[in-house]
């Protein structure tokens, strides 16, 4: 024990709470050791308390109080006047640290044996404290490693009011396991993001020839990104409305990505009537591809029997016989089988116009011999080509397949009768006007063009659309999905897709590969699309917050794991929250938000979390299974900064320039009125 360390004993044990007496001569913040001028009496300091044995539990000063006490020794008398104050420091205990070595030590999270009263109140060393902060718990050692370091210590920062003392994290467990990183706008939540990425590209191993290449994926719902990772050719872009970019370029999240379930939602299809021909229908789609040139079995199975819905004729209408034609036809594309007598005989039926499509709806043909000798022949074909053609292993006809598809035949809505079953033919159309009226609003919109630009980008495979991802060899190791100019309803319909498809790529590793080459997703403003559950919330809200769920608690068994930025934990969903291993808290003011994160943080870093609301910017609270000990750290600041700044309005205000209006109307599609000689005149004439 070294005395010019100590600064008092202690008075009270409670739990893995501690109470310290100060010494008289403890009155300054700093105390001069032989290790130089340590941290002593000060809020956030480190005692040290010696156990025996080498050991000596660790803990975080948290409160500073004075009493007053009597203090008889200084007169023979014992007078009401002759008290002093006594001095009190709260002390939370953190854990164990034993002495290896010299200059060696090893921190253990568990606390065995308690300080007992008087036991004298120590100043941590230098060596201590780098063992706390500087040497993280190693993490995820795979199994059977023999090849040197499996972990690595990445620093954040240093210790706030004290720059000599480097906090460091473990690099796996960050990065393996969900994390949070809140706080309020301008905290520093980019530039902590920022900083963390950046410790991944600028590790010499990570980087080093042959080694695998990392892969985080960014949802950048601000466009802040770009300047922190990208390089200066691929940053400069101009965003265009209702347009989202990746590393620079046009993104397309094609519509085709969608399941089942997210087209049904996307298209707010009625569940008993709309969502059984919508999901039929997009497994057609997706089945059928356009350009193959081999119709498989289970297509002909299915051209059959759209075919016996319309042979023998049963008083079918004009626009079932169309309907089902059409079908027949996609069905049957590609194939060397003629439809054409088919088609001359329902030729009719194709396009109605003016006062002959008022009636159409409810009118029987008129010419059913002359379909049915057209049929005939067709069964018969159909028939031979079953019995002929090898069927395939299993279906590929699966609305969940991300399967591509052109937007003509997204566009042609008369399939959607035909995947309706026979039962039903005689009300479909009524069950599907407002569908059809739906889907071409929605194509027609372009909010929605992200869905549907994917021809016009050349992306007619999911291998493609992962390629335009960035990999590819030399692609940047960051993604960057610059989603800032999205509409709000559009957002999360995007966001969940994405999420959702990444982690479906990691299910379809065999299980030995799954923890190989490892995928980061960073839900940039994740309360915009990933909120708790309400009862009445948006489709797309649903749809995006059950996808991320599904990252945050699968994710990390295939490889995926996720960062969580945000401004408002209390507006995330908790299923997400509670699966965070590690959480990075910038200041924070709502009530809300602080009640809501000191439930979920773990009970060492609450007394902590008091000091949320008085962080500078930049400074962070640092808990979680990556650190050893909860700390108040200023992070880092990353070499390449995103766009995050603060205005300065008075700096900006007492400049000559005007606000670009003119530009913001070109970027919103709009023409300059200014411009218009009609609306000149109209506005002479008032």
């Amino acid at each position: 024990m070294e005395q010019s360390r100590v600064i008092g004993h202690v008075v009270s044990v409670s739990g893995f709470r501690l109470k310290v007496e100060l010494a008289p001569d403890a009155k300054s913040s700093s105390r001069a050791t032989l290790d130089g001028v340590q941290r002593a009496v000060a809020i956030n300091s480190f005692l040290t308390f010696d156990l025996g044995a080498g050991s000596h539990a660790i803990g975080n000063l948290s409160d500073l109080e004075a009493r007053e006490s009597y203090d008889p020794t200084q007169d023979d008398e014992l007078s009401l006047e002759l008290t002093k104050p006594r001095r009190i420091a709260s002390v939370q205990l953190l854990g164990t640290i034993r002495q290896v070595g010299r200059s060696q030590w090893i921190f253990d999270a568990g606390i065995t044996m308690l300080p007992t009263l008087d036991t004298p109140a120590e100043v941590a060393n230098p060596e201590i404290l780098s063992c706390v902060f500087g040497q993280p718990p190693k993490r995820n050692r795979p199994q059977g490693w023999t090849d040197g370091d499996f972990d690595f210590a990445l620093e954040l920062g240093h210790q706030t009011g004290d720059e000599n003392t480097r906090v460091k994290a473990s690099f796996n467990d960050l990065f393996s396991r969900p994390l949070a990183i809140v706080g309020n706008t301008g905290s520093g939540k980019s530039y902590t993001v920022a900083s963390l990425l950046r410790g991944v590209l600028e590790n010499e191993k990570v980087n080093a020839a042959g080694a695998r290449d990392p892969h985080i994926f960014i949802l950048d719902i601000n466009g802040e990104y770009a300047n922190a990772f990208l390089s200066e050719e691929h940053r400069t872009y101009t965003p265009e409305p209702n347009q989202a970019y990746v590393n620079g370029k046009k993104l397309s999240v094609p519509i085709w990505l969608m399941n089942s379930e997210e087209i049904c939602e996307w298209l707010s299809a009625s569940e008993q009537t709309q969502q059984p021909v919508l999901k039929a229908w997009w497994a057609f789609l997706k089945g059928k591809s356009a350009g193959e040139a081999k119709v498989e079995a289970d297509f002909m199975a299915e051209a059959l029997a759209s075919i016996q819905q319309m042979y023998p004729l049963n008083a079918l209408k004009k626009n079932q016989a169309r309907a089902i034609y059409l079908a027949i036809e996609n069905y049957l594309s590609g194939s060397d089988l003629d439809v054409g007598p088919l088609k001359a005989t329902i030729a009719p039926y194709l396009v109605k116009t003016g006062q002959e499509y008022k009636n159409f709806y409810g009118e029987p043909v008129d010419n059913g011999v002359a379909i049915n000798a057209a049929l005939v022949p067709l069964i018969a074909a159909v028939e031979d080509k079953i019995a002929t053609a090898p069927a395939s292993s299993e279906s590929i006809r699966s609305g969940d397949t991300p399967t591509y598809f052109s937007t003509a035949a997204l566009r042609n809505t008369a399939t959607l009768a035909a995947a309706a079953s026979q039962e039903e033919a005689s009300q479909i159309d009524q069950h599907l006007t407002t569908l059809r009226m739906r889907l071409k609003t929605r194509l027609a919109d372009r909010r929605w063009s992200v869905f549907t630009n994917f021809d016009e980008l050349g992306i007619t495979s999911t291998g493609k659309w992962f390629r335009s991802l960035g990999f590819e060899t030399g692609a940047s190791k960051i993604t960057v999905f610059d989603l800032s100019m999205l509409s709000h309803e559009a957002l999360p319909f995007i966001c969940s897709t994405i999420g959702r498809i990444l982690l479906e790529a990691r299910e379809k590793l065999q299980a030995s590969q799954r923890y190989s080459n490892p995928w980061v997703l960073v839900l940039e403003e994740a309360h915009n699309y990933a909120r708790p559950s309400r009862q009445s919330e948006d489709r797309g809200q649903a749809l995006s917050r059950k996808a991320f769920e599904r990252v945050a608690k699968e994710g990390r068994k295939f490889g995926l794991s996720l960062i969580v930025a945000s401004q408002r934990p209390s507006e995330i969903s908790p299923t997400i929250i509670s699966q965070c291993a590690n959480f990075f808290s910038h200041r924070l003011q709502n009530p809300d938000d602080i009640d809501h994160f000191k439930r979920i943080i773990p009970r060492q870093a609450q007394r902590l979390l008091d000091q949320v609301t008085v962080l500078a910017s930049g400074e962070a609270i640092v808990f979680g299974s990556a650190v050893h000990v909860p700390s108040r750290v200023q992070i880092k600041i990353p070499k390449q900064q995103p766009w995050s700044t603060t205005a300065a309005p008075y700096a900006d205000w007492i400049k000559n320039e005007r606000f670009p209006l003119t530009g913001v109307l070109e970027a919103w599609g709009i023409n300059d009125d200014t411009e218009n000689p009609n609306l000149a005149e109209e506005a002479g004439s008032d």
